[in-house]
């Protein structure tokens, strides 16, 4: 029958993110955030309140489907509470408030590429690029697994293969217990690659509405000849088609390259997402980007020193 994501289910993927879920606020609450839901006409926004340096907190709402007056409106609210500033994620482009917007590096990525399920097996199979095609059949042949993992054993494993992943390439993660608490309150679900019985490569991925978003992934530097990560997509994509969903979403890539003098390779290494992204566009679907990341100063004197601490040290 068709799976149902909780409360996501009712909405729209085009106009509805799992950030915005009542299942996402709990688990936000869950990990020791406060969450709030402002009310805006029609609808509730949720507002996650975050911890900053000198004890202070800022306000976090992202993709929220929100016009100008929406937006000015959770601005209101969220400077009763003393938040020191609001970052907002936006939709569209439509969404401008003030010129007190502050342009910051992403939080979520502000380009994806999203995969339509709506089509046949043979019609997504047609839209991915032929080295694509080429893994996905290599890692059946050889003999690579994939399942969904329940319960602690799954959880131990991602967490092994994600400190491995982090130390190979050199980026941040969350604290164990964020993936640990994601993972049994149901907020998502954990998906593996088994190569002669040992994981390989898992991947989190969190179902909203219409839309199955890859959020988290981990692997190993064990067999990759065997295409392991190539399998475990294509499979996650089949299973969110067997259940109804109409989106997979690969949740993040570099976004198009701007016109450059730089030969492409190195307009390429400016951007940390451009490896990754090379391999997801092999999947096909069509980019989407989003309008980024800002922040509007409550507490300006606040936000000055907040921001020079955030120069300094690399914490926000």
């Amino acid at each position: 029958g068709r799976y149902h994501a909780g409360k996501c289910r009712t909405k729209s993927s085009m106009k509805y993110s799992f950030l915005q879920s009542r299942e996402w606020g709990k688990f936000q609450e869950a990990v020791g955030r406060r969450v709030e839901w402002v009310k805006v006409r029609d609808r509730e926004v949720q507002v996650v309140y975050m911890p900053l340096p000198f004890g202070l907190w800022y306000a976090q709402s992202s993709r929220a489907d929100l016009d100008e007056d929406g937006w000015r409106e959770v601005v209101e609210r969220v400077w009763e509470s003393g938040a020191v500033f609001v970052r907002i994620e936006p939709l569209d482009q439509q969404s401008k408030i003030s010129k007190q917007l502050h342009k910051v590096r992403d939080n979520q990525p502000s380009t994806t590429r999203i995969i339509d399920l709506s089509l046949s097996e043979e019609e997504l199979l047609a839209g991915m690029k032929p080295k694509t095609r080429y893994n996905i059949r290599l890692a059946e042949r050889k003999g690579v697994v994939v399942q969904e993992a329940k319960g602690v054993w799954g959880i131990r494993k991602f967490l092994r293969l994600l400190e491995k992943t982090k130390e190979r390439q050199q980026f941040t993660v969350h604290a164990p217990e964020y993936y640990e608490k994601m993972l049994a309150m149901g907020v998502a679900r954990l998906f593996v690659a088994r190569y002669n019985g040992k994981v390989r490569t898992a991947n989190i991925v969190v179902s909203c509405g219409d839309t199955a978003t890859y959020l988290h992934g981990a692997s190993s530097e064990k067999d990759r000849e065997v295409m392991a990560p190539y399998l475990l997509h294509w499979m996650t994509m089949l299973w969110a088609k067997k259940h109804g969903l109409r989106w997979y979403d690969l949740w993040g890539v570099a976004p198009p390259p701007h016109p450059s003098p730089l030969p492409r390779v190195e307009r390429e290494i400016i951007h940390p997402l451009a490896s990754v992204s090379r391999f997801k566009e092999g999947f096909g679907g069509a980019v989407v980007t989003y309008p980024g990341t800002f922040e509007i100063p409550l507490r300006p004197v606040w936000y000055s020193l907040v921001r020079f601490h955030r120069r300094t040290r690399h914490l926000v």
